[in-house]
C-alpha cells in the first residue's frame, strides 16, 4: 500500500508540470503538505521499545548502552525471563589489532556471542528485533579478517532474526563507544515525533512565495 501512495505521489509531482499559475501553486502546497503528512505517518508505525535485553553489561559499550536506554525509559533486562521483550541487543567482541586481537575477536563472539545470540532470540517478542553492535579497529594485517569474519556474524544474525519473526539489527563496527551506543539507539528508538521547527503550514506559504515571484518574473 505504501509504495502504491509514494508511486502515486510521484506521479502527482511530475504532473505539476502540465499546471500554470494559481492552480499551480495551490497543487504544490497541497502536495507538499500531503508528502509529508505521510513521512510523519510512516514513521509512526515503528513499534515502540520498551523493554531491552542487553547481553553484556560489564563492557563499557554495554554499560554506557545500558544508561543511554534507561534514560530514555526502556526497562534494561540483564538475563532472559518469563516476559518477552521488545528488542535483544547482543556486544559483540571489541577488535583490536594484531593475531592476537583477532584470535580473541572469534574466540569471545564464536564461543560466547554466538552462543547468546542463538539462546537469547527466544525471549524476544513477534515482531521486535535482534540487534548486534561492537566498537573496534579493523586496520592492520588482518582488518580483512576481522570485516570476513563479521560477515559470517551478521548471517547468524539474520538466520536467527528469520527464526524468530524480528527484525535484525547489524550495526558495523564504530571506533568509539559513544558512537556505538549513537547509533544503535538511532535504530531502536527513532523519533516519532514531528521535527517541531518543521510546520507544513510555513513550508506550503513559502513555496508559494517563490513560485509567486517567480511567476511573476517569467510573464
Amino acid at each position: 500500500m505504501s509504495e502504491a501512495v509514494e508511486a502515486g505521489a510521484g506521479l502527482a509531482w511530475r504532473l505539476l508540470a502540465t499546471l500554470e499559475g494559481g492552480s499551480l501553486v495551490v497543487a504544490t502546497s497541497a502536495l507538499i503538505a500531503y508528502t509529508a503528512r505521510r513521512r510523519l505517518t510512516k514513521q509512526r508505525r515503528h513499534r515502540t521499545v520498551n523493554s531491552v535485553l542487553v547481553s553484556n553489561v560489564t563492557t563499557s559499550l554495554g554499560r554506557e548502552l545500558k544508561r543511554r536506554l534507561e534514560a530514555h525509559g526502556c526497562v534494561v533486562t540483564e538475563t532472559a525471563g518469563t516476559e518477552k521483550v521488545d528488542s535483544l541487543v547482543v556486544i559483540g567482541a571489541e577488535s583490536t589489532t594484531g593475531l592476537d586481537g583477532l584470535m580473541t575477536l572469534v574466540s569471545q563472539d564464536v564461543y560466547e556471542n554466538l552462543n547468546l545470540l542463538e539462546s537469547l532470540s527466544q525471549a524476544v517478542r513477534k515482531g521486535g528485533s535482534i540487534a548486534w553492535v561492537s566498537v573496534g579497529d579493523v586496520s592492520g594485517a588482518y582488518g580483512h579478517a576481522t570485516i570476513a569474519f563479521d560477515a559470517v556474524v551478521r548471517a547468524s544474525l539474520q538466520h536467527a532474526a528469520k527464526v524468530y519473526h524480528c527484525e535484525p539489527i547489524w550495526i558495523d563496527r564504530c571506533n568509539t563507544t559513544e558512537l556505538a551506543v549513537d547509533v544503535i539507539l538511532a535504530k531502536l528508538l527513532p523519533s516519532t515525533e514531528p521535527n517541531p521547527s518543521f510546520s507544513i503550514r510555513n513550508a506550503a506559504n513559502k513555496v508559494s512565495v517563490f513560485l509567486g515571484r517567480w511567476l511573476k518574473m517569467v510573464t
